[in-house]
């Protein structure tokens, strides 16, 4: 395993570099080379050694300038020296030595002019007491640093003569080779590939990047494009020096990995040990608490005969050596099968700190794709990597793997070894066998073959229709840049609203990229979803009280909730005070509180929108060290129905769009959610064919997540297959094909029922357009709310209880508005019922300004509104919910005893003219 990174306060770099010469070609690249490498080893993500200890020696004429700079830098390096160059690389004609061009520098027939020679460079870095030095030469001819001399007398030791104790040595080209600066390329092919390694790091290599990895991934990626193949050379275990951080790791979304583990091969490598303590063989974990390893190894384990099955309640012992501390477990078998396929799977007592399963590609043709494996042979208990070459599959399934010359071979000790393909990114297989008596070839069984969807306990990534949450952080993949925008935003402002266009995301984009990442920095986090009908100061009552107090019963939640209604109606500095009151709850950094989908708000109650983003506002700021924050999202529409003179300031980044994802990161987040699920693959090409089929498609993201969660169920052996997809009518025809056939399945009364349930679910707009509703259940009827179950079952609508209602208290929404536009069926019944629905929410708003201004009776129905409330009642009695009929009726009940009063004002007048004339002639 790499050791730990080098201390950057007690490690020096020294950068050399010639790209104008006099008398040999100039290579401009080479300044670029220096310039680049400075900064990325001064990058705290990557390694972060300071601007003093790096020093750039570019353009020098003479050779001791650098030898004393070099020497310097030896002298106050402890712990690691790197010294780079890059340049021509020229050869003494009669010594064969390697000398290091300088701008001066030429070559005559007898000797080499005005250079640097290597030896010399070699002496000033073996003056070091440094423990660990690093060699990089970039240039022609440049393994010669490795093998000394050709042909000199004196070379009868060159690895020592060229490698010091504690060094290692890696050159750009072989000793005969010329390094390649291509006209027109911002930087040598070398250290154009060291420099793409230490940008982009390495997927599957762990939190650091020793020198093997690195000198690997740079080799790989040359031979892959055709260029000059690097040399390497290690004294001991300098192969292990670290000078980088590998940001491939570093770049996992948070909540992605546990206590920072990354999907790595060392975080999932395990040795395995027989009951004598002996090592035996390798796995490496395909879930969190499943090891996979070959059934020979097992059986070797338990000192049991090759053919003789395992018994069930069989365990072995096994460690974790690549991670720090090299973490012991005990695994049981529940898994074994020998015959043609030699594999078992273990169970984990528990989840191993810092572990994580390998990354998993599945695979059928893998010819000619570079690989690396990393095994224990006997005397290498530390272990061991192997590079090569894969081929095809044999007869027996299993496929070839050719170990690269000059290096070590696979032989015993890799059994159950994961094998990375390193075009695919990921572990293809294991080792199973070496050919008979060939160590250079080996073989290796697909995973296809190894994993069992009983035993990993796979669980669906996709979300359906319905957003992403907090719980499905770890498959949320392709907004990482949204997501870092808008952490960066809620950190440095109070109120931030994210808008964007329905179906691209916003919820999803809180739920499960930002909120997660804020609560691991501390943050706590409640979350408030106001109704319409409902009060800015009662919506925001009730979910401070779960904060300040989530303990209380439901009766005191209500009367608390109502003291915090009338303290915030009563304006002042009541805001700021409950803002002390919340972030006295929590020990950490601070309070997210999280509004979705606003726009139902604003779009039926503007006014109380406006009034509760001021709350809000008022509410964010800063107590001391600690800040609470407001995160909200709505459409664009709706923000003009929040912007008023009164209302919170939108200006600036307060507001922060959220535009569809684009084709690529859509194939991103189809794609990646699938690798995240331990053996779920896609069938070849259909990522490709789905991003093809959605990408013009508006609100595409449920639409597409619908989709995969369909092709989930439908899965053939753990994969995702064309015939499904095809089955399901692509992505524009899935959702309503699921629909129909949800409908028909149901008893032809609830389908008249589910008619009902589904035009209260949408609220008329301009035009012909429709938006989503939430519905209370208790304003339903009991056989609507019987269908409404089984809808929810089959995920096209949702129940969830009401924010910070009573805990019996839920309500009903679409599982999206996708269902709004595509969904015929739908749209015929909005189309229908649409002059009912606009006469409905006319009647809501009149209903709901009647209780806000304390059922004042001037707010009850009259004249031409109530003759019309009361021939609606009569021709739709069952869609008038239970409030809107009650209103109704004491509207009638209320005119009628004005009518009467009216009446009978009127004959006491008539009675008393009468009386009066009686009187008069009386």
């Amino acid at each position: 395993m790499a050791d730990a990174i080098s201390r950057t306060d007690a490690s020096n770099v020294v950068l050399i570099g010639c790209h104008r010469f006099t008398a040999l070609e100039d290579l401009p690249a080479v300044a670029n080379n220096l310039t680049s490498l400075r900064d990325l080893l001064a990058d705290p993500s990557v390694w972060g050694v300071p601007e003093d200890r790096i020093e750039v020696l570019a353009q020098l004429p003479g050779s001791d300038d650098i030898l004393d700079a070099v020497e310097r830098a030896a002298a106050s390096a402890v712990d690691t020296l790197v010294v780079y160059y890059a340049g021509h690389g020229l050869i003494d004609p009669l010594t064969g030595e390697l000398y290091l061009a300088l701008a001066g520098s030429s070559k005559g027939s007898h000797r080499v002019r005005s250079a640097l020679r290597f030896d010399d460079l070699r002496r000033a870095i073996h003056s070091s007491r440094a423990e660990k030095k690093v060699v990089l030469i970039d240039c022609c001819f440049s393994a010669r640093a490795l093998v000394g001399a050709m042909g000199s007398s004196e070379a009868t030791d060159v690895v020592d003569k060229a490698v010091v104790e504690g060094t290692c040595v890696i050159t750009a080209a072989s000793e005969t080779a010329e390094a390649r600066a291509e006209p027109g390329e911002e930087f040598t092919a070398f250290t154009g590939a060291l420099l793409d390694t230490l940008k982009k790091g390495v997927t599957g290599a762990g939190e650091l990047l020793d020198m093997e990895i690195l000198y690997h991934k740079i080799y790989t990626e040359l031979d892959a494009a055709s260029r000059p193949l690097p040399q390497k050379q290690n004294r001991n275990t300098a192969g292990r020096i670290c000078i980088a951080r590998n940001r491939a790791h570093a770049l996992v979304p948070l909540g992605h990995r546990p206590n920072g583990a990354g999907p790595t091969l060392a975080a999932s490598q395990v040795r395995i040990y027989s009951a004598t303590g002996d090592l035996v063989g390798s796995g490496f974990l395909v879930a969190a608490d499943v090891v996979c390893t070959c059934a020979h190894v097992i059986t070797m384990a338990l000192g049991m005969r090759h053919a003789e099955p395992v018994p069930s309640d069989s365990w072995v012992q096994l460690d974790f050596p690549r991670l720090r501390g090299c973490p012991k477990a005990r695994a049981s078998v529940v898994s074994w099968r020998r015959d043609g396929e030699d594999m078992a799977l273990l169970r984990l007592d528990g989840v191993v700190d810092d572990s994580w399963p390998a990354p998993l590609v599945d695979a059928a043709d893998v010819w000619q794709h570079p690989f690396r494996v990393f095994g224990f042979p006997r005397y290498y208990d530390d272990g061991v990597w192997v590079s090569g070459t894969l081929r095809a599959q044999q007869a027996s399934g299993w496929v070839q793997m050719e170990a690269q010359e000059p290096g070590p071979a696979i032989g015993a000790g890799f059994s159950g070894a994961p094998v990375w393909d390193e075009t695919l990114d990921g572990v293809v297989g294991m080792t199973v066998a070496v050919h008979g008596g060939e160590e250079r070839t080996a073989y290796l069984a697909l995973l296809a073959d190894l994993v069992q969807e009983q035993t990993l306990q796979q669980r669906c990534p996709f979300p359906g229709l319905a957003a992403f949450t907090e719980d499905d952080a770890e498959f949320f993949f392709g907004r990482e840049s949204d997501t870092d925008r808008l952490y960066t935003a809620v950190l440095n402002q109070s109120v931030t609203l994210v808008a964007g266009p329905s179906g691209c995301g916003k919820s999803s984009l809180v739920l499960a990229g930002l909120l997660p990442r804020l609560r691991a920095q501390g943050m706590r986090v409640s979350e408030l979803r106001p109704l319409p009908g409902v009060p800015a100061s009662k919506a925001l009552a009730k979910a401070l009280t779960n904060t300040l107090e989530p303990e209380l019963g439901e009766v005191e939640r209500l009367a608390k909730s109502d003291e915090l209604t009338q303290l915030l109606e009563t304006g002042g500095n009541a805001p700021a005070e409950l803002r002390g009151k919340v972030l006295a709850c929590g020990e950490g950094p601070g309070h997210i509180i999280f509004v979705d989908q606003l726009e139902e708000y604003a779009d039926a109650e503007p006014a109380a929108a406006r009034d509760l983003l001021t709350l809000l506002a008022a509410l964010s700021g800063q107590d001391g060290v600690a800040v609470l924050r407001v995160v909200a999202t709505a459409r664009p529409a709706s923000l003009e129905l929040l912007k008023t003179p009164d209302a919170f300031d939108l200006a600036g980044d307060a507001v922060q769009f959220l535009a569809p994802l684009p084709v690529n990161d859509l194939g991103r987040a189809i794609s990646a959610s699938v690798d995240a699920v331990p053996g779920l693959w896609f069938e070849p090409g259909l990522p490709e064919r789905i991003v093809a089929d959605s990408c013009n498609e508006p609100g595409r993201m449920p639409l597409v997540q619908f989709a995969l969660t369909e092709l989930w169920t439908r899965r053939t052996r753990s994969t995702l297959t064309h015939a499904a997809y095809d089955f399901l009518g692509g992505v524009p025809g899935c959702v309503v094909t699921y629909a129909d056939r949800v409908l028909s399945e149901l008893p032809e009364g609830q389908q008249e029922w589910a008619r009902r349930l589904f035009i209260q679910l949408a609220r008329p707009g301009d035009g012909d357009t429709f938006s989503p509703r939430s519905a209370r259940a208790a304003d339903l009827a009991p056989e609507i709310m019987e269908v409404a179950q089984k809808l929810a079952a089959s995920r096209l609508v949702v129940l969830s209880p009401a924010p910070g209602g009573a805990v019996q208290e839920e309500i009903v929404d679409l599982a999206h508005e996708a269902l709004i536009g595509l969904w015929p069926a739908l749209g015929l019944w909005l189309v229908e019922s649409r002059d009912f629905r606009l006469w409905q929410e006319a009647l809501r708003a009149d209903l709901n300004r009647w209780e806000i201004q304390h059922r004042d009776p001037a707010r009850l129905l009259r004249g031409a509104d109530l003759a019309e409330a009361e021939r609606r009642m009569a021709l739709d009695p069952t869609d008038i919910v239970a409030d809107e009929r009650d209103y109704i009726l004491l509207s009638r009940h209320l005119r009628r005893r004005v009518r009467l009063s009216q009446a009978a004002i009127g004959s006491l007048a008539v009675l008393t003219v009468l009386a009066a004339v009686l009187a008069l002639f009386g």
